[in-house]
């Protein structure tokens, strides 16, 4: 009798803790919902018929171009970082053979900027330029690199070791696909021709459907012939998801 009513009490514990279960994971999913949930800042808007950012202004010589961005949000710290970005255009406006871009997206409370440039008329090699901008929307305050990596709990360190380890990646599969002999060009060699001397120099970072990547340059030219092997998301190193 006493085992009869133990399994009676088993089983009305099952439904309760497969429904206290199920309330909690409903809970966890709202909370994550709300916490990632992108925010709504179209009354913040300088113009509420255009995107939060937008061509501005252009110019195009046949297969080169440049695209002008301006950062669509009313404020003064908005209104200067969309002169820094014309004045940074501005020493690439009047090449004859520049390829400039941009990208943006918003997650949660930061606007993220990014302003691709490629400069083919160098003597020697095309040069590859990342301006990146990020923005707190919630305070109007552009986020420094010290504040984006302690957001994502990492350190200058850690992208150094991400980027050195795609690099090192890429070294070994060329040395498989035989664009050339470890014999006739080693790990330093390679990263010459590169013109990589520090991982992190001139690295811009940027925070992409809420992953913290950076934006590396290097010379993805050379006498082997290393450009058809380079595609352009290699210039993006994701470091935390």
């Amino acid at each position: 009798m006493i085992e009869k009513f133990n399994k009676m009490d088993n089983n009305k514990k099952i439904p309760i803790l497969i429904g206290g279960t199920v309330v909690i994971i409903v809970l966890v999913i709202l909370l994550s919902y709300f916490l990632n949930k992108d925010h709504d800042y179209k009354n913040m808007k300088e113009d509420k018929n255009k995107d939060y950012v937008y061509t501005v202004d252009s110019d195009r010589k046949d297969e080169f171009f440049i695209y002008i961005p301006k950062i669509n949000i009313k404020g003064s710290t908005i209104e200067n970082i969309n002169k820094d970005i014309v004045s940074y255009l501005d020493d690439f406006i009047y090449e004859d053979m520049i390829r400039s871009n941009y990208e943006y997206e918003i997650n949660g409370k930061v606007l993220s900027l990014v302003i691709k440039t490629v400069d083919y008329g160098n003597d020697d090699i095309p040069l590859v330029y990342f301006k990146t901008y990020n923005i707190n929307l919630s305070n109007m305050q552009l986020l420094s690199d010290e504040e984006l990596l302690s957001a994502y709990e990492v350190t200058l360190d850690d992208v150094s070791k991400s980027i050195e380890k795609k690099f090192k990646y890429w070294y070994k599969d060329l040395l498989k696909e035989e664009y050339f002999d470890e014999e006739d060009c080693d790990y330093e060699c390679f990263l010459g021709n590169r013109d990589v001397e520090n991982y992190t120099d001139d690295i811009s970072y940027y925070i992409e459907k809420g992953n913290l990547v950076v934006y590396k340059p290097f010379v993805f030219y050379s006498i082997i012939g290393e450009e058809k092997y380079f595609k352009e998301e290699d210039f993006k190193f994701v470091i935390s998801k």
